[in-house]
């Protein structure tokens, strides 16, 4: 430390309270670094507990925009994590380095979280297949990204003392919060739609597995993506002012993790469904219902696109709720048609 930091730091514990001041400070400080290098060892740990799933399910199928996202978010977030891990450790940053770098925190977070959503919004769609819900939804995202935008443009780094290191993003404008509000409200209305939605497949599916195992890793992670999302409003709002971006990281980070799980699982659900024979609830289409092939069409696969594995191709026609023909282009395996309420099947 330079001679005249450490004056400097000597005047500033000159009286209790800035020394209780300085030693609240640290502690705070410390205590969000850990919390963020615990996230990021969150996301890294669960990275390589499936990437054996990913080189499956992701790297061996056919590259498509959904894929793109999924590499996207599975990847730019941890080096992005990185570069802020190294600016709240490393003490040879200057003060210009941090002015320049500081704002690359915020956007950073808030376009890989956008893209995330975007990959929940897409999954709706793929639910509804009606164009209005669409169109609110991609509204509802375009107005988080520009309140965010207007947020972060309020935002600057926070003085710390000499003795402390860290290079933070932080704002006192009543906007700044819309970083984290704005995010909530998208994740609020994609799981209400999820749960309305997925309520009349369980109705209409009975006991069909595929149907509860699409419950538990749709509603169940966006349950989870809201839950942490909405403990960092609170933290932020609820804690002193150095502990307000506690939570930021650990909501991004759990962000990131459960929409890939969703993605690998709703392949690995699709994988199986195809390489089964048809089961009692995956026949004809039900009264009143929704056929539970037209359901694994737009739950399952290329977040709306449509399916893509090695092997299958799989397209949709007709109308929004209508046919669907899966074809299984393999030797000495079924082809199977499921036209209206006409099912058959072939050998090939």
């Amino acid at each position: 430390m330079a001679i005249g930091q450490f004056n400097d730091v000597c005047s500033l514990m000159s009286s209790s309270p800035e020394l209780d001041a300085l030693t609240n400070g640290a502690r705070h400080l410390l205590a969000s670094k850990y919390f963020q290098l615990a996230a990021f060892v969150m996301l890294v740990y669960d990275h390589m507990l499936t990437f054996d799933q990913e080189v499956n399910r992701i790297w061996r199928q056919k590259l498509s925009g959904a894929s793109v996202l999924f590499l996207i978010n599975r990847y730019i977030t941890p080096l992005q994590f990185i570069i802020i891990l190294v600016a709240f450790q490393d003490p040879n940053w200057t003060l210009q380095a941090c002015d320049n770098y500081v704002l690359f925190e915020g956007v950073s977070s808030v376009t890989l979280v956008a893209v995330c959503e975007l990959i929940m919004i897409l999954r709706i769609y793929a639910l509804y297949r009606r164009l209005p819900i669409l169109i609110f939804l991609m509204t509802l995202w375009a107005t988080q990204l520009t309140v965010s935008a207007i947020g972060l443009h309020t935002g600057y780094k926070i003085p710390l003392p000499p003795m402390l290191v860290g290079c933070i993003l932080t704002s006192d404008s009543p906007i700044f919060p819309s970083l984290w509000v704005a995010p909530l409200i998208t994740d609020a209305c994609v799981f209400i739609l999820t749960l309305s939605r997925t309520r009349q497949y369980i109705k209409d599916s009975g006991t069909a597995p595929t149907v509860y195992i699409f419950v538990r890793d749709g509603a169940l992670y966006f349950l989870v993506i809201f839950l942490a999302n909405l403990m960092n409003i609170l933290v932020y709002f609820l804690s002193p002012v150095d502990l307000r971006a506690l939570g930021a990281s650990f909501s991004q980070m759990i962000t990131s993790v459960m929409i890939s799980r969703l993605v690998l699982n709703l392949r690995s659900l699709s994988t199986e469904y195809h390489s089964s024979p048809p089961g009692p609830n995956q026949g004809p289409n039900m009264r009143g219902g929704i056929p539970d092939q037209s359901f694994l069409t737009r739950t399952i696969g290329n977040l709306g696109e449509d399916m893509l594995f090695s092997g299958y191709t799989t397209t949709t026609t007709g109308d929004s709720e209508g046919s669907l023909e899966a074809e299984i282009p393999l030797a000495n395996v079924s082809r199977r048609y499921f036209l209206g309420n006409t099912y058959s099947t072939t050998r090939v």
